[in-house]
């Protein structure tokens, strides 16, 4: 039987494959490609988002610069952009998904963040245990146990991004933002039952990859991994 080349499927096997010390080059790739596909899927959201939402909307123009400056201005120039309308039309989704726009590249930035922060908790809390390794192997793990999310993203955006594309929207603004999100309805509880299903996913990986990488037994890993991902899905319901 081929050694496993990541601990996706069996982790128990590639763990004790490296002796407790995984690649780190590797977990670290592994997280690149879930900081990109979760910047990208936040991106291809906001652009459905948008186009589901081709509602239009008036709103100020930020061209015109204020009646305080065009009506009432005690200057002797007429200021730039006066002869612009006061209000233009636009589109609510477009509008919302500017708003947003910072999502994509926070997320480059936010998910190697929160790879650093797992990997400290779980370095800690087997530094409890009497663990005892590196913490480029604990991050190894820690990053590892991110990847199962993929699955999770990839599913979940598919059905949002599914039922914005078949939904149909009056042209009014607050019913079809009612009946968008009539249409993304019960997306929540199955992104909850995905998480769950990905934290034991996850959760296996980092037992046998804690166990491996701190020196622990795996029960005893398994304890620590499973408390924390306890608090993890806690965080998810509130």
């Amino acid at each position: 039987m081929s050694r496993p080349r990541t601990p996706l499927l069996r982790p128990d096997s590639y763990f004790e494959r490296h002796d407790g010390s995984p690649p780190f080059a590797h977990a670290a790739a592994a997280v690149a490609v879930v900081t990109l596909v979760t910047a990208g899927g936040l991106a291809v959201f906001l652009g459905e988002f948008a186009a589901a939402l081709d509602v239009p909307i008036t709103v100020d123009n930020p061209a015109y610069p204020g009646d305080a400056f065009c009506e009432d201005s005690v200057l002797d120039d007429t200021p730039s952009g006066c002869g612009e309308p006061k209000e233009v039309q636009r589109s609510l989704g477009a509008l919302v998904a500017e708003e947003l726009s910072w999502l994509p590249p926070a997320a480059v930035v936010l998910v190697p963040v929160f790879w650093l922060v797992q990997g400290g908790t779980l370095h800690a809390a087997s530094a409890l245990a009497d663990g005892e390794g590196s913490f480029a192997d604990t991050l190894a793990v820690a990053g590892w146990g991110m990847t199962p999310s993929l699955a999770r993203l990839l599913a979940v955006g598919a059905l949002v991004i599914h039922r914005l594309r078949t939904a149909a929207l009056p042209e009014e603004p607050e019913s079809a933002v009612s009946a968008l999100q009539s249409a993304i309805g019960g997306v929540e509880v199955i992104g909850l039952l995905a998480a769950a299903v990905v934290a034991v996913w996850a959760g296996v990986i980092r037992t046998y990859g804690l166990a491996d990488a701190r020196d622990l037994s795996v029960g005893t890993a398994a304890w620590i991994v499973g408390a924390l991902t306890a608090i993890g899905l806690l965080f998810e319901l509130f």
